[in-house]
């Protein structure tokens, strides 16, 4: 750590960083800085000119900008700690370099991702995760940019519809069927749609079917992962709670001091409320239900689940590695000696690519269907597609003796496919 501050320091010595500030509050970097990458600054110079030149600058500029990583709380951060504190001021200084040269940096860095940047040992690591988090923030803004686009044309079709109605009044009779006017039916308003969804939740708690999330896998995952797994768990439980007929969804093995799970309840700040429908323990399943009729799902298993049995309390493994795709899950159940069972994606469908662990929300869909007794090729349809190969929603053993691999068979086939989709569709 010593030898990559006095780098940074020479490094900064060296190269001489100028940072501008025009009275538009435009700032370039030096061509000094930029000699590090000549095609990102012989591309972007005439841009760079043409908005000087646009913006009538004058000789009133600052040698200094500011910072917009300089509000940062290195108490609150660090606790106390003096070498993190030491750790976080070289990170940053790193970051304001990254960002002075124009690389792929977020503007806005909050408390919890700087605990986070300190929790990497590597710079390319934090690199893979300054640029994950600066996607995240042009995302966010795309969503804004596109909310205001949509809030003008609705002000605008408001305007429009105000200038038509005194019209539509004079020339028709005082009841007018239309939005903003007359209608037969009220609005339902958020806070009641909760209620219903939650009050569903809670009679699965006590008459729906078990569904069992174990949460034990946060050593396994990086920061990554972790905000993935999250993110998959709240799809999960919101998608099951719009299902007519929901699963009883049991987190176990909760830390609470966790970090997977104190983000967890950062998205839903009611959980630990007593009325709250999130159902979660500190206990292992094993201590809640009996061993025999547990089952844990696992991509890594020989065991095929050809049917869905409504007896049997099925758990899934919290757990996103997006990498190495280690077979976690499968060495678990082995050592607590519980039956394991993988999806039938080989049967019933053409992989592609990537590997078969699918994310939770998807497995839970696909349960959700089979409990609701569709067969495996609907309740496969959850799958991404970019998996998998297209019109392969069929037992592959029996599209190969009524109709083999000919281009008649994969003709009718593809007939067949249409059908399905029509009848999903009516349905």
């Amino acid at each position: 750590m010593l030898r990559m501050i006095s780098f940074i320091s020479r490094f900064c010595q060296k190269c001489s960083t100028i940072s501008l500030r025009f009275p538009n509050n435009y700032s370039i970097v030096s061509p000094i800085s930029a000699h590090n990458h000549p095609k990102r600054y012989q591309s972007s110079s005439n841009r760079d000119l043409s908005k000087l030149v646009d913006a009538n600058v004058t000789e009133d500029f600052d040698y200094e900008t500011e910072s917009p990583y300089s509000n940062i709380d290195f108490e609150a951060i660090c606790q106390g700690d003096a070498k993190k504190v030491n750790v976080l001021k070289v990170i940053q200084l790193e970051i304001e370099l990254k960002r002075q040269q124009g690389e792929e940096v977020p503007t806005r860095i909050t408390a919890e991702r700087w605990k986070d940047l300190l929790s990497f040992n590597s710079s390319s690591s934090r690199d893979k995760y300054l640029r994950h988090l600066w996607i995240v923030e042009m995302k966010r803004k795309n969503r804004q940019e596109k909310s205001q686009i949509k809030a003008q044309s609705y002000e605008q079709f408001k305007s429009m519809l105000a200038e038509a109605v005194p019209q539509i009044k004079t020339t028709s009779s005082p009841l007018n069927y239309h939005l903003n006017e007359t209608t037969l039916f009220h609005r339902i308003r958020n806070c009641t749609m909760n209620r219903f969804y939650n009050y569903k939740l809670l009679q699965a708690e006590w008459f729906g079917p078990k569904i069992l999330v174990d949460c034990s896998y946060e050593p396994f995952m990086d920061v990554k992962n972790i905000q993935s797994c999250i993110k998959q768990m709240l799809l999960m439980w919101s998608e099951n709670r719009d299902n007519i007929s929901p699963y009883d969804i049991i987190f176990c093995n909760v830390e609470e001091k966790s970090s997977l799970w104190q983000k967890f309840t950062l998205r839903i700040p009611t959980i630990t409320e007593a009325d709250s429908p999130v159902h979660f323990t500190h206990q292992n399943y094993l201590d809640m239900y009996p061993k025999e009729k547990l089952v844990y799902l696992t991509p890594h298993c020989h065991e095929v689940l050809e049917h869905y049995s409504h007896d049997d309390i099925y758990i899934i493994g919290a757990f996103v590695d997006a990498n190495r795709n280690k077979p976690l899950s499968m060495a678990k159940a082995k050592k607590e000696k519980l039956r394991m069972a993988k999806l039938p994606l080989d049967k019933y469908l053409q992989w592609t690519v990537g590997h078969k662990s699918l994310p939770l929300n998807h497995v839970l869909a696909i349960l959700n269907d089979l409990k609701d007794g569709l067969p495996w090729p609907v309740a496969l349809k959850h799958v991404p597609s970019r998996k998998i190969a297209h019109n392969t929603f069929h037992s592959r053993d029996e599209d190969e003796k009524v109709n083999p691999r000919t281009a008649k068979g994969i003709l009718e086939n593809y007939r067949k496919n249409l059908v399905y989709d029509l009848l999903l569709k009516e349905r």
